[in-house]
């Protein structure tokens, strides 16, 4: 079986000629059960062969259907994928110069090509795992210490807790 080369990003709009076809495929998988601990669910290709589909990408196509049946257009990108500074930076949703600050901090490995820095988007997906799971120490350590100190549920300027 020949398969396509694999190209560093895929990108599809949506496209108003099938925009029936992608919606009646949306309402029927968001009435499908997910996938997880359940009958394993299959393609079928033209000639009638089936194929399973592991739960995670059965997930995935579920999204995509789903982006694209509500007008959004959606891209699919390999995770080794180099970025550059201003693409890194969208992707965490902050400014370039912010991005270079953690960069040259070390928070985030990057590579130089010529002059310019290059970042892998599983870098970028690994610090914001890290990101979210330091968050959410933090605020966790934040709660116990109100608890501690009997003041979690006090509100500003009140001497009273409830």
């Amino acid at each position: 079986m020949m398969t396509a080369p694999a190209r560093e990003r895929t990108t599809v709009a949506p496209n108003p000629i099938h925009e029936d076809e992608v919606k009646k495929l949306a309402q029927f998988l968001q009435g499908a059960p997910s996938a997880e601990g359940r009958q394993a669910p299959y393609l079928v290709s033209p000639t009638g062969e089936r194929q399973e589909i592991p739960a995670d990408v059965f997930a995935m196509l579920t999204h995509i259907v789903e982006s694209l049946s509500a007008g959004r257009g959606v891209s699919v990108v390999p995770t080794n994928v180099q970025l550059t500074t201003q693409q890194a930076a969208d992707h965490l949703g902050m400014s370039r110069p912010t991005l270079v600050k953690l960069l040259e901090r070390g928070d985030i490995p990057f590579t130089k090509v010529g002059r310019h820095r290059r970042v892998k988007l599983e870098d970028l997906i690994e610090y914001e795992n890290r990101a979210r799971h330091d968050r959410r120490q933090a605020l966790d350590a934040l709660t116990a210490d109100e608890t501690d100190e009997g003041t979690y549920f006090t509100q500003p300027g009140s001497t009273a807790t409830r």
